[in-house]
């Protein structure tokens, strides 16, 4: 199934709307990338929910184990 994302590449903190690329195919120079299943048409509170959760997923260190990341 298709879908569509949006990115931010490393160092830049989205507060422009140019901070952010959009798009079908994936952009090769971005760190961070949130993609949505096209067709699904979630609610703003599904993804506010979702990107929440992806926060609390990062924060604990024991889910992170074998992401390579810092700190």
């Amino acid at each position: 199934m298709a879908s569509h994302f949006v990115s931010v590449a490393r160092g830049v903190e989205g507060t422009r709307y140019s901070d952010f690329t959009t798009g079908a195919a994936s952009n090769a120079t971005a760190l961070f990338e949130l993609r949505i299943l096209d067709g699904v048409t979630p609610t703003r509170v599904e993804v506010e929910k979702a990107i929440k959760g992806f926060e609390r997923f990062f924060l604990n260190a024991q889910q992170t184990n074998g992401f390579d990341i810092k700190g």
